[in-house]
């Protein structure tokens, strides 16, 4: 079933069309010529149990500093597969960790090795830690696709750069393709996390900051409220970056943005509950809504091997503004020259509110 406009925003407040979303950067560095990263380490023979991305670090803590863990689960089970990604701060770190291959955990013998630095890779009896003489194809770890493939990692060749408005340390703001309004933006983490679930406390620290800034920025300027979504669900490329929508709304919805979006899940069998410590949570597949002037927090946890309406959050944000007809973005997408020029319109908007030219001075 569709979703109907919210009764009472039948026509739009907002007189221009819009974009959504994308950006990204650069890579870990490898060995490039053996295709081999030199500082991220496949881990195999993993127990197929309950296994934290902590227990992992501090098993290799004695080779050094663990940047991230990434453990490989099914997608449509969400159980562990057997296999993780263990992603060291230095070179020495990951050749220490590669020596150690064959060292108990859990009770059994781990097999360490280099994670392959390009797709289809293929390793064999010549390759540390695997043996056997039988190649075979490696599954790619999502902090390899980053670079090359990713739409929102910074240093990503893919990356739409006049999108982006305002970099941070760790978090950076860029308008969205196809945006829903003009001032329709999106908050991405510059290090590749699959959700926001995943992002760590130092890196979510920026976000709050960008939310806060934003949410002031837009009730000052636009006289207007703010809603937060993001959909953390299965994409057919398997690498999901972290990206939080803000959209500006008319300040007398935002009271009734919790029971609409509400109202629109239960027509799709999607249920929402109230999470505002969400982030507690162990989160896998999600949609998630927030709206800071009523600091409310809905939340629906995809069940495992279901699949999620890919326009459906979206959809929610677009009925709501009266505005259903732009809930595909590809129907909203503008000229690279207009984009450019929304985006230097916004800069100027939001300069005296970015926390991060203020920390440059």
């Amino acid at each position: 079933s569709s979703i109907i406009p919210l009764k009472g925003a039948t026509r739009s407040p907002f007189l221009a069309p819009t974009f959504q979303a994308g950006s990204s950067l650069s890579t870990v560095g490898g060995d490039k010529s053996a295709g081999l990263s030199e500082t991220i380490c496949h881990v195999a023979n993993l127990p197929y149990g309950k296994i934290t991305e902590d227990a992992i670090t501090f098993a290799f803590a004695p080779c050094g500093d663990v940047a991230r863990v990434h453990i490989a689960k099914d997608r449509d089970t969400g159980k562990p597969r057997g296999f993780a990604f263990v992603e060291f701060a230095t070179k020495e770190g990951a050749k220490k960790a590669v020596e150690m291959s064959g060292f108990d955990f859990q009770g059994r013998s781990i097999r360490v090795s280099y994670a392959p630095e390009q797709s289809g890779h293929k390793r064999g009896a010549d390759d540390s830690g695997e043996g056997g003489g039988k190649k075979q194809k490696r599954e790619i770890h999502p902090l390899m696709l980053r670079s090359a493939d990713c739409w929102f990692c910074l240093s990503s060749p893919k990356v739409e750069k006049h999108l982006v408005v305002s970099i941070g340390d760790e978090a950076y703001v860029a308008l969205a393709k196809g945006q829903l309004v003009p001032e329709h933006v999106l908050i991405l983490p510059i290090t590749h996390y699959p959700s926001a679930s995943q992002v760590p406390d130092s890196v979510w620290g920026e976000v709050e900051k960008y939310k806060k800034s934003l949410a002031k920025c837009f009730k000052e300027e636009l006289n207007m409220g703010m809603v937060l979504y993001e959909r953390a669900t299965n994409v057919k490329s398997g690498q999901s970056h972290c990206h939080i929508q803000a959209v500006p709304v008319p300040l007398p919805l935002e009271s009734k943005i919790r029971d609409h979006v509400i109202s629109c899940g239960r027509g799709q069998n999607i249920g929402f509950d109230p999470k505002p410590r969400w982030r507690d949570e162990e989160l896998d597949q999600y949609v998630l809504y927030e709206v800071p002037g009523q600091q409310q927090v809905l939340l629906h946890q995809v069940p495992q091997g279901a699949r999620h309406p890919l326009n459906f959050a979206r959809e929610v944000v677009a009925t709501l503004l009266g505005m259903p007809q732009r809930a595909d973005w590809k129907n909203c997408a503008l000229p690279e020259r207009e984009e450019e020029a929304v985006a230097e319109k916004f800069k100027k908007m939001f300069a005296k509110y970015d926390w991060s030219l203020e920390d440059d001075e």
